[in-house]
């Protein structure tokens, strides 16, 4: 069932106007799409102010569990490490320095020169600049010399959480839940306390929610996102639950003067695989003076946080090394098959094979050396 108006501006919705609206932001993993909620200019509004800041927010964590979107990329995030190096990482793992590094010691035997580039044109136009201040220095063969090398920071990587809320964020959780309430058949105009928030601003219809697990059958080990609706008439509620990376755990209030009959839904995925996950969420126990203590940061025990984030970072580490080892391991293949001596579509013969583990290894060693020097837990 389609209201059929814009929720946001009332805007009859038709063929041409009606939008593909991601139930949980598609910036963060979302799939699943609602058709006639909102028109397709108050899904790009919303989209750029609303769900951009709540993408932004939750980046660390995107790229911490790798996950997949069905357009774009995860966006790099500017990391610190221990000994204070700052470094750009990507959805894939990788990294590389924030800006290049240009270096010049004097020595007893002269001028040394240090430089650290992020590619080799980089590196190259680093080159030039230093040709011009030393031109006794036979720098076309340093170029012609140059070659890409990878490294391991030193230091154990700082990945600091951005500050999570406020109201562009908070927009978009309520948004999302007010998504599923029309997608469910409710007349988004019912909504009384979600439209006014996101219409007019004023107080949030949104606070955060650690006293107890709402989730009846939480999966261990895995990684989701959730919004949940459910319509009481007994307390007159309908409220939203909205938890992102198993860990942000949010209760939304969509109306305090619901009379329609009871109901509930609930929808959650795991955003690296796209696979929707079944959760039981039960609601039916908050009332008014719960959601009221949510606004006042009253249901958060202290701890709470840390311990919601204690059981998914792991799994994130755990993620995070896998994938890295699969990408040193597929490079690592790579370059011993190019460089043991056979061509392109030819057999091996026992000799070129000989020479593929110790060919290997001269990639793999930099990453054992490096989970070696790691600090153990």
């Amino acid at each position: 069932m389609s209201s059929k108006e814009c929720a946001l501006c009332d805007r009859p919705i038709t063929d041409e106007n009606d939008s593909k609206e991601h139930l949980i932001p598609n910036a963060i993993g979302g799939r699943k799409k609602v058709f006639g909620f909102i028109c397709n200019d108050c899904n790009n509004k919303s989209g750029k102010e609303w769900d951009s800041e709540l993408a932004r927010q939750l980046n660390p964590l995107s790229i911490l569990f790798g996950i997949s979107r069905e357009r774009g990329e995860t966006p790099s995030h500017k990391v610190e490490t221990a000994n204070g190096a700052q470094l750009r990482l990507y959805a894939n793992g990788s990294m590389e320095p924030v800006n290049p590094k240009y270096e010049e010691n004097t020595t007893e035997s002269g001028i040394k020169i240090n430089i650290v580039a992020r590619t080799i044109a980089e590196g190259k136009k680093m080159l030039a600049g230093v040709k011009r201040k030393f031109p006794q220095i036979d720098f076309d063969k340093i170029v012609n010399d140059i070659q890409s090398k990878e490294y391991y920071p030193e230091g154990m990587i700082n990945l600091k959480m951005p500050s999570f809320g406020g109201h562009k964020a908070g927009r978009s959780i309520v948004k999302t839940c007010l998504a599923l309430a029309v997608e469910s058949g409710v007349n988004p105009r019912i909504c009384e306390v979600a439209r006014s928030y996101l219409l007019n601003g004023g107080e949030a219809c949104f606070g955060y929610y650690y006293e107890r697990d709402l989730i009846k059958n939480r999966p261990e080990g895995v990684i989701f996102h959730c919004v949940s609706i459910e319509g009481n008439p007994d307390t007159k509620l309908l409220l939203g639950y909205v938890e992102y990376y198993s860990a942000q755990r949010m209760i939304i209030c969509l109306s305090n003067e619901y009379e329609g009959e009871k109901f509930s839904r609930t929808y959650a995925l795991n955003p690296m695989s796209g696979n929707e996950i079944e959760l039981i969420i039960n609601l039916s126990s908050l009332n008014q003076e719960d959601i009221v203590a949510t606004y006042k940061y009253e249901k958060i025990p202290k701890g709470s946080i840390e311990e919601a984030f204690s059981k998914i970072i792991p799994i994130g580490i755990e993620l995070s090394f896998q994938k890295e080892l699969e990408r040193v391991l597929n490079k690592g293949m790579q370059y011993a098959f190019e460089n043991c001596g056979a061509k392109e579509g030819e057999n091996l013969t026992e000799e070129q094979i000989a020479k593929l583990p110790s060919l290997l290894m001269e990639k793999l060693k930099p990453f054992i050396i490096h989970q070696l020097r790691r600090p153990k837990c």
